[in-house]
């Protein structure tokens, strides 16, 4: 059954998600629309329930299986959601992979409350203690979830790689939350850095026993549980929301004027001894920028115990990590690595001079923790009215 993401439901407004709402009524948020009817178009929903979904209470995980289906499609595999489960069966080259989607959510949301950007204040310490437990606990439990459910033995998965797509939700700001804290729940070991006397730097491993908040004590190393053998990867993803299919829209085939993005956020440095991400910002559709495409900023994270493992570069993830003789290995697909992003989405006829002020602001943010990619001006060249305004405002000051 074919969908209509947007059809009336007679639903009253109180019971639609604010952010689905947002979705449907803003001009701004046209090309968002306008992409998610471009895949629509061939998205099948076996059990008959996920327009209703996507409308109220599992906005979020709904978009997340959406975005997976579009990056599927970028990749070149021919797509079968007919079974109720799991989400998906890919298939490319001759080889058929299950994949089922989940997402973390906040204990106490009820699926009405919108996801924040902001994440709550924290010291540094507070934020690597958030992130070597809190993380990995909220993680594991959906995961967990899905490895008890044995789809394995379904007979269209048998014999089959079987891999679990997850985004996080659990928290205000989680999505900001890079792919380490799930790589080292999933393997059972955490890296540790320093420069050496030369300016290299030196990672070393070192094994991570449990996770623990307050009462909640879980073992790590995901891969190592009993029957896990058979989920031959885990996906992992902070980027399946609206503001993605706004900015794929945006620069593709839906560009409007109704509408103006600033995305910023970190992102892989291309330096060897780097030990900090690099700070970029940018306006959505500036073509010195390139096209952003659908896996930019997922990771696939292989079982190195898989009893059906997946070869490398089939899936179509931007990232790939793997455990090879106690070793963590990175490999790149993709010559730009987001670990976060957010995107400010604004009325198309926002001043030029209000949308840099704006920029400047955020560029002044990150730096004070980054090296950026770029002097400022590179990132949102000055135009004609604008520098006329920053002139006059600071002929004012």
């Amino acid at each position: 059954m074919a969908v209509d993401l947007f059809a009336d439901l007679g639903k009253s407004e109180e019971s639609l998600h604010p952010q689905f709402c947002t979705l449907r009524d803003l001009p701004a948020y046209g090309p968002a629309r306008e992409q998610l009817r471009e895949l629509q178009a061939a998205f099948i929903d076996p059990d008959g329930n996920f327009v209703e979904q996507f409308q109220t209470t599992g906005f979020d995980s709904r978009t997340f299986e959406l975005f997976l289906f579009a990056m599927f499609v970028e990749s070149g595999h021919e797509i079968n959601r007919k079974q109720n489960r799991p989400d998906f069966l890919i298939s490319r080259g001759g080889l058929t992979v299950a994949v089922e989607a989940v997402t973390a959510s906040a204990p106490s949301n009820g699926g009405l409350k919108p996801y924040c950007l902001v994440p709550k204040e924290q010291t540094p310490q507070e934020r690597a203690e958030y992130l070597r437990n809190n993380v990995p606990i909220r993680l594991g439990s959906p995961l967990f979830s899905k490895l008890r459910q044995r789809y394995w033995l379904e007979p269209h998965v048998a014999g089959r790689p079987f891999v679990i797509a997850i985004q996080d939700f659990h928290a205000d700001g989680s999505l900001s939350t890079a792919s380490t804290a799930l790589s080292r729940y999933l393997f059972g070991f955490e890296q540790d850095w320093y420069h050496d006397d030369d300016g290299q730097l030196i990672i070393t491993e070192r094994n991570v026993e449990h996770h623990q908040v307050a009462a909640k004590k879980i073992p790590s190393g995901f891969f190592q549980q009993p029957e896990a053998e058979n989920i031959s990867a885990v996906l992992f993803c902070n980027a399946g929301t609206i503001p993605k299919f706004a900015r794929m829209g945006m620069e593709g085939s839906y560009r409007t004027s109704d509408a103006r993005m600033i995305r910023y956020g970190t992102c892989y440095q291309h330096d060897p001894n780097a030990a900090l991400p690099e700070g970029f910002l940018y306006e959505v559709g500036d073509p010195r920028h390139g096209r952003e495409t659908w896996r930019e900023g997922t990771v696939l994270i292989r079982n190195p115990n898989a009893l059906q493992p997946l070869p490398d570069e089939w899936f179509g993830a931007g990232v790939e990590e793997d455990s090879m003789d106690g070793k963590h290995v990175t490999t790149f697909r993709e010559p730009f690595l987001p670990y976060w992003s957010n995107t400010h989405i604004f009325p198309g006829h926002t001043p030029d001079w209000w949308i840099r002020r704006h920029a400047k602001r955020l560029y002044r943010m990150l730096s004070t923790s980054f090296p950026m990619i770029g002097a400022f001006d590179e990132c949102f060249p000055p135009t004609l009215s604008a520098r006329s305004i920053e002139r006059s405002q600071r002929g004012r000051e």
